[in-house]
């Protein structure tokens, strides 16, 4: 008989065992440096005969959404070992999660989706998407003339903790999808391994300073053989955004450019002389679940005012289930549960796509994943939801 509950103070090793088994990894960090942003009460595990076989967990989280910022669970660490997979462990422990976040009154969940077919079906949706670069040195000019009155200056990963935090708020302060790094996170990078270790693919950091002596910019990378991988690139002003992809571009001993996560709507490609030689390819980010429809729709701001009656369908929520009438503005929303004729009928998880700005209704209406039932209500929804900024998410929980 399997028992699935909460783990104990004792059982926390045994549990990171059975991850990193379900993973087919070797335990990557000490359980002991992870123990104290572990919170057991949050935790799931599924016992066989007192053996930990599968597994989730979740973090309460800073993430912004359109137009404000809020505590979520960022779901993690979900796993199931191979002895036991296809036997419903990983349906159980998302329909015992879900409900334990509704109880804590907690309106949205995000996670990060090892395959992009699984959690469709537990209501989540893709909440932000993110570009993959590749680009030869050769056709890596501007096509304006550069001239930066900056400078870039390597950092070195003990003082990271320092001022990067900030440009990394500062860059990411208007975009739905960002997760706030904790303090923790930036210190466990700063002490990294391979930061000591010496030898090729080490992780640099370098920065750019304004004249005035302000950090507006940094960059994160890697070389591996003759390419530069940049990890992460932020910057808080356009000059420091020029300056850092010129550097990247014009290290020696590297013939091109690589970067893992970028934004859709990146000025990067704008500012190629030769565009078509930048390599794109688009893949989703953060995946989000409205736990609470009305709660997490009054919690966003909408570009314009408008009026919605919304019908959701949600199989594993029966709260969710049913019609609400927002009422939402820049300035704030109000959402209750209705009786009235829907304006468009849609899924959760296809709300929670449109609800994060990554997608349109419009746009989903074509897809047959939303029916409009009252004529120009997709524009208005359109209208209402659209963002400034799409959501991005570089980096995870």
């Amino acid at each position: 008989m399997l028992e699935m509950r909460s783990i104990t103070p004792d059982e926390f090793v045994q549990w990171t065992r059975a991850e990193a088994r379900a993973h087919g990894n070797r335990l990557d960090d000490d359980p002991e440096m992870l123990r104290p942003h572990f919170d057991l009460d949050r935790s799931i595990a599924v016992f066989d005969q007192g053996e930990i076989v599968g597994g989730a967990h979740s973090h309460r989280i800073e993430m912004s959404i359109p137009g404000a910022s809020m505590v979520i669970a960022g779901v993690a660490n979900i796993a199931v070992q191979p002895t036991h997979t296809r036997q419903g462990l990983m349906t159980r422990m998302m329909h015992h999660q879900i409900n334990d976040l509704h109880e804590r009154g907690e309106p949205l969940a995000a996670l990060f989706a090892s395959e992009s077919i699984i959690y469709r079906r537990f209501g989540y949706g893709i909440g932000s998407l993110h570009e993959r670069w590749t680009i030869d040195r050769q056709h890596t000019g501007f096509s304006r003339p550069y001239d930066s009155h900056g400078r870039i200056v390597f950092v070195d990963p003990v003082d990271i903790t320092k001022e990067l935090p900030g440009v990394f708020r500062r860059t990411t302060m208007d975009r739905p999808g960002v997760f706030q790094r904790p303090l923790h996170q930036w210190e466990r990078d700063s002490q990294a391994p391979e930061h000591t270790h010496g030898g090729q693919g080490g992780l640099f950091y370098a920065a750019y300073y304004e004249d005035g002596g302000s950090v507006d910019g940094y960059v994160t990378y890697r070389i591996a053989g003759a390419n530069l991988v940049v990890n992460e690139l932020m910057a808080a002003t356009k000059e420091a955004n020029s300056a850092l992809w010129r550097f990247c571009f014009d290290v020696d001993r590297t013939n091109s450019t690589e970067a893992l996560k970028r934004p859709v709507d990146d000025p990067l490609p704008w500012m190629l002389a030769d565009p078509r030689r930048l390599q794109r390819s688009i893949r989703d980010g953060v995946w989000v679940r409205l736990i609470d429809v009305a709660a997490a729709l009054k919690l966003r701001r909408y570009m314009e005012s408008g009026r919605l009656v919304l019908e959701v369908n949600d199989e594993l929520c029966p709260w969710n289930e049913g019609r609400f009438e927002l009422a939402g503005s820049p300035d704030g929303a109000e959402c209750r549960v209705s009786s009235s004729s829907p304006d468009l009928v849609l899924g959760v998880s296809d709300l929670a796509s449109a609800y994060m700005g990554a997608v349109s209704f419009s746009t989903l209406s074509r897809a047959g994943l939303v029916d409009e039932r009252t004529p120009g209500a997709l524009l208005r929804a359109d209208c209402m939801f659209a963002v400034q900024y799409p959501p991005w998410t570089p980096c995870n929980f």
